[in-house]
């Protein structure tokens, strides 16, 4: 868990939401860029996980 973030952003660049570089990689990732591949990220609904988290915690779920 201690790189949850890189991980996060790997993975969001494989669903072409963004493109991911490393201080290494910086250059070559900005000289390849295309920004044609990108998808737009649609967010979820956050509600139903913050309701169970209320329940869970004893909070009133509304």
């Amino acid at each position: 868990m201690d790189n949850h973030q890189s991980e996060l952003a790997e993975e969001l660049a494989e669903r072409k939401h963004l493109f991911c570089a490393r201080p290494q990689t910086l250059c070559e990732v900005i000289n390849s860029l295309n920004l044609d591949i990108i998808v737009p990220y649609e967010s979820g609904d956050a509600h139903p996980v913050a309701k169970l988290i209320n329940k869970h915690l004893g909070f009133p779920v509304d």
